[in-house]
């Protein structure tokens, strides 16, 4: 009989493969390789390190976390939280670029487009009824022919041929078409409201374009309003020989002058608009003119009244309507600040024809020019002087159509 033997197992070879783990039981030891930066020698023995013990997520693991009842966030981790959230915010903003971020002459270029849209409305100081001056209580009670048509003006326009429908309160429903929003007729004043920055930097530049039209009784009141911080700046400026900076003011006026003269036009010391012929000579860049409340079709070339007026702001108008260029010699007087008082007498008192007549004679309106002490010439020794020869065509007071020109100093 054969002898049969039970095959023995061969010993493990240095090479063979480990045993496999157990599930669920510790990892075998691995072996870390050296690291670059040690020693060359020394870290080539091998070194062992037992890695970390995976454990498996279970399926109920997995629910605990989805339902139940979430704790509440303890009070420092909210805060961090939310301090988290506020620098993210804050990095967002600083990522973002304003107007006020960029530089003044970027800002400069954006303000000079608001100025390629001639549509501007004339603001009104003070409106009134046709002429725009009060007459009797009833008068000042009625709407003005100006708020009847804003109302027309902000009427919608409706657009036809619409789909758009609501349901009444009957529950039939009715066709109602949407409306169109007229246009503004003051662009751009939304800028002069935004913030202080803006509205330093653009009121000026857009008040250029916004006219505003002033009854000639109204100037002065206007400008307290308006304009209440023009004498401290008067105070304060230099010489106009050495002056490089002027006032900061700028503006676009009409003064309207009444068909009709109150009875405060025809007191003893007439209009007196020096106060404005100040701050228009003495600001950055003020435009101004005369004119009329009018319905009727107007002559302006015939208006001797008005183009007189535009003497005072140194300038005679032309056959063609044109302005003449700036008087300087007048131009200089009032940026010297020599004159007390510029008074209008459109209606002055009536004189006798002679010292013993008895009827009365209506003087012509004339323009009072009146000098302080301390600026007068050696000839302006009262109110109402003798004028040399050739001193009012000098400063574009030649050749008058209506009014006529006194000048003298200021009384004692």
């Amino acid at each position: 009989m054969m002898d049969f033997k039970r095959p023995a197992t061969p010993p493990p070879l240095g090479d063979a493969l480990p045993a496999p783990s157990t599930p669920g039981g510790p990892l075998p030891k691995t072996v870390i390789p050296p690291s670059p930066g040690g020693p060359r020698f020394g870290s080539l023995a091998p070194t062992l390190k037992r890695s970390a013990k995976l454990q498996a997520v279970t399926d109920a693991a997995k629910r605990s976390l989805t339902v139940g009842v979430k704790k509440p966030m303890f009070k420092a981790a909210r805060a961090s939280l939310d301090i988290l959230k506020v620098n993210n915010k804050a990095a967002e903003e600083k990522k973002k670029i304003g107007l006020l971020d960029l530089p003044g002459e970027i800002r400069n270029i954006i303000y000079s487009f608001t100025h390629s849209n001639k549509k501007q409305a004339l603001l009104v100081h003070r409106p009134r009824l046709a002429s725009l001056r009060p007459r009797t209580k009833l008068d000042r009670t009625r709407p003005l022919r100006s708020d009847l048509a804003e109302k027309e003006q902000a009427k919608v326009v409706p657009i036809p041929d619409t789909d758009s429908s609501s349901i009444s309160r009957g529950g039939k429903r009715r066709r109602e078409s949407p409306t169109l929003c007229r246009e503004t007729n003051r662009p751009f004043f939304g800028l002069t409201q935004v913030c202080r920055q803006l509205r330093t930097e653009f009121r000026p530049l857009y008040m250029l374009n916004q006219e505003i039209g002033l009854d000639l009784g109204e100037v002065v009141k206007y400008l307290k309003t308006c304009y209440y911080d023009a004498l401290q700046h008067l105070n304060v400026l230099s010489p106009y020989e050495d002056r490089k900076v002027d006032m900061p003011f700028t503006g676009n006026f009409t003064i309207a002058i009444g068909d009709k003269i109150r009875k405060f036009e025809m007191a003893t010391d007439g209009v007196d608009v020096f106060p404005f012929l100040s701050i228009w000579a003495n600001s950055y860049k003020i435009e101004a003119g005369f004119g009329r409340y009018v319905n009727a079709p107007y002559d302006a070339t015939g208006d001797g009244e008005a183009k007189d007026l535009y003497r005072l702001f140194g300038r005679v108008v032309q056959q063609n309507r044109q302005c003449s260029g700036m008087n300087p010699a007048w131009r200089a007087i009032l940026r010297a600040r020599s004159l007390a008082a510029v008074r209008i007498h459109r209606k002055p008192a009536s004189r006798a024809a002679a010292p013993l007549a008895s009827s009365l004679v209506a003087s012509r309106p004339y323009i009072h020019i009146i000098f302080r002490r301390d600026a007068a010439e050696s000839w302006m020794d009262r109110e109402m002087s003798m004028i040399p020869l050739g001193w009012l065509e000098k400063r574009g007071f030649g050749n008058m159509e209506y009014f006529e020109v006194k000048v003298g100093v200021e009384s004692a």
